[in-house]
């Protein structure tokens, strides 16, 4: 969850510069990189970022700023992630019509997260549930099994396109709940929906129950 709040953050910090990161530990992943790319996007013009220690073309920092100085430093708190959080959802939590998931697109080991997940808490009937994804990664939901089984779960899987660009969802008022930046900020203007941010765990959860379920240890420190 701390990807697509960075990078709102970051996007919005950053408008057209090209931001290096410093702290991210060195076994992060690709789609946590999305995650944070796609959310600098939406809150800015952001359309390339250094991570140092990372990102293959920035082993180091200096080699990320070629041995110049930076223009500004802009040191991030835990207070002002919480305070980005805030921002990234419109209204207070409570019922929900929609969960979407997948923008960026779901990877294949973003399934493998959402799989059990769904199937131990599968979708209340009066709740969407939609994740988006790709026709090379629905190949390979099809090839494990998986997408029936995600099916099964109530998931709707929509291949190459969204939410936020495509006559997707049948609610036309109400409140949507994700998972991704990128949804978080597009949603009101271009659907109409309401928006509520959460963790994976917490989107699924609050599907199953058709209204918003928060794990409290998730931004404690």
């Amino acid at each position: 969850m701390l990807f697509p709040v960075l990078g709102y953050l970051i996007g919005a910090s950053s408008g057209t510069k090209v931001p290096v990161i410093e702290g991210l530990l060195p076994q992060t992943t690709e789609d946590q990189l999305k995650a944070l790319g796609a959310a600098a996007a939406s809150s800015g013009a952001v359309a390339m970022f250094h991570a140092a220690g990372v990102t293959p073309e920035a082993e180091t920092l200096q080699d990320a700023f070629h041995h110049q100085e930076p223009e500004k430093i802009i040191p991030v708190t835990l207070a002002d992630l919480r305070q980005t959080l805030a921002h990234l959802g419109t209204v207070p939590d409570g019922d929900i019509d929609v969960v979407a998931l997948g923008s960026p697109h779901f990877s294949l080991d973003e399934f493998g997260q959402l799989l059990p997940l769904l199937e131990a808490y599968p979708p209340n009937p009066g709740v969407e549930f939609i994740v988006c994804t790709n026709r090379l990664v629905l190949d390979g939901l099809g090839q494990r099994g998986w997408l029936d089984r995600l099916r099964d779960a109530g998931a709707q899987i929509v291949v190459d396109t969204c939410v936020v660009v495509t006559p997707i969802v049948h609610a036309q008022k109400g409140v949507l709940m994700t998972n991704s930046g990128k949804f978080a900020h597009y949603s009101p203007g271009n659907i109409g929906l309401q928006v509520i941010f959460g963790s994976l765990e917490e989107c699924v959860r609050s599907g199953a129950l058709g209204k918003v379920w928060r794990d409290e240890e998730l931004w404690k420190s």
